[in-house]
């Protein structure tokens, strides 16, 4: 079975997510910058699991019916929205829907609207993009001429990257050829909090904390399985770091000086080193990239996080107050097109992260990972730490792929499926 990974549809560098087949009773691991990841056992879309009843909505449409919908479930399958075949042209009998959903937002002038167009797998993946995307603009600039300001309308081309039904029948590629409308919060105030919690992230020269982590796994029986580890994070920006990570199935150690990477399988008592020059951004970048071994809580001790986390968003919330052991922070919400993530900000003079869970939504069980932040220090605070690789256990010196699989989360009992 191959083993190689694959981002979701639009994700960035957020997340990742593989599937995984189990042989008897064991995982294999991947994470894309350590806290940022999901692993599943059956990557099966749960868009709608091909089971929409979409021809219902059909039936079902009104103006009401579209008000109702974005009002309740925050997204409305469009019907009756078609395209010339292979053009970005509206067929007859779009413009009594675009008065519509017109009207809807002008009664609702706070509400912000997100238009998605899907396409079938006919043709080239790429033109189908392009197409989509050509098609999304299309509606938003007949809304904008039926004076809905254009601030408030996001178009967002899918191409054939999440079917609702199969593409092998021609219902089914009906079925693909949608249009959604998605109401979206695009909340000031929650950017403006994660934004000041990244400037003071990035501000610290130093900084340190101890982390419980929980990593899902969803069987092909859709049973969820958690896999819980500790750590600790210490930092001196702009070149070093020194992590650990201990679970039931790893026990691991990560240093880098600014010029050697050093890793180090407690467990397995072996390690590798690197030469590697350059910021701790660089070295997440490389881990990630070159050696796919991102270190604990990476999106985060990067100084432009904001950029990070933000890349793809467009749903933001403030959800008000919220306790994290024992620490009032601000909750915080935002959306992407695969992942939603939820992070609480400590309130006070050090905004710094307190919890972060990342859920998928187009993954059947949407499984988490989430990460719990304590004992946060920074400046004179944080313990010494010299980041230099002492052999106390005179550790045996191996190759950095065959360390890597020792260094993994999960057992090894589990098979790497293809990746999804």
């Amino acid at each position: 079975m191959s083993s190689a990974p694959a981002n979701l549809p639009g994700q960035g560098k957020i997340l990742s997510i593989v599937r995984i087949s189990i042989a008897e009773s064991s995982i294999s691991r991947r994470f894309v910058r350590g806290m940022l990841a999901l692993l599943i056992l059956s990557a099966t879309p749960s868009a709608s699991s091909w089971a929409q009843d979409t021809s219902a909505s059909n039936l079902q449409y009104s103006r009401e019916a579209l008000q109702q919908a974005l009002q309740t479930k925050e997204q409305y399958d469009m019907p009756g929205l078609r395209f010339a075949i292979a053009k970005s042209t509206l067929r007859a009998g779009a413009e009594q829907l675009l008065d519509d959903v017109a009207a809807v937002l002008m009664k609702f002038p706070d509400w912000s609207l997100r238009i998605v167009v899907h396409t079938d797998a006919s043709g080239d993946a790429e033109t189908n993009q392009r197409l989509s995307q050509e098609r999304a603009e299309m509606i938003k600039a007949a809304l904008v001429k039926r004076g809905i300001s254009a601030d408030k309308l996001m178009a967002s081309g899918a191409g054939q990257t999440l079917p609702v039904a199969s593409n092998k029948t021609a219902e089914g590629r009906t079925l693909n050829r949608r249009v959604e409308l998605i109401r979206v919060i695009d909340s000031p105030e929650a950017k403006k909090l994660l934004k000041s919690m990244s400037d003071y992230l990035a501000a610290q020269k130093a900084l340190s904390f101890s982390y419980d982590s929980n990593l899902q796994v969803v069987t092909n029986a859709d049973q969820k399985l958690g896999l819980s580890s500790s750590g600790t994070v210490n930092l001196s920006r702009p070149d070093r770091v020194h992590t650990t990570r201990s679970g039931g199935f790893v026990d691991t150690e990560t240093l880098f000086d600014g010029k050697t990477l050093t890793l180090l399988g407690k467990n397995v008592n072996k390690y590798t080193q690197v030469e590697m020059h350059g910021t701790v951004d660089q070295l997440i970048d490389e881990l990630k990239d070159k050696h796919g071994l991102p270190l604990p809580a990476a999106d985060l001790l990067m100084t432009n996080s904001y950029e990070e986390l933000m890349t793809g968003v467009y749903d933001a919330k403030d959800l008000g107050s919220g306790f994290v052991n024992g620490k009032e922070c601000d909750s915080l919400a935002f959306r992407k097109d695969d992942v939603d993530f939820q992070i609480w900000v400590a309130q006070g003079e050090q905004p710094y992260p307190c919890r972060l869970v990342i859920t998928s939504s187009k993954v059947k069980g949407g499984p988490e990972y989430s990460i719990q932040i304590r004992d946060w220090k920074s400046g004179d605070g944080v313990p010494a730490d010299d980041f230099a690789f002492e052999n106390t256990t005179n550790a045996e010196k191996a190759d950095v792929n065959d360390l890597k699989q020792k260094m993994s989360e999960m057992p090894d009992n589990f098979v790497m499926g293809d990746g999804k």
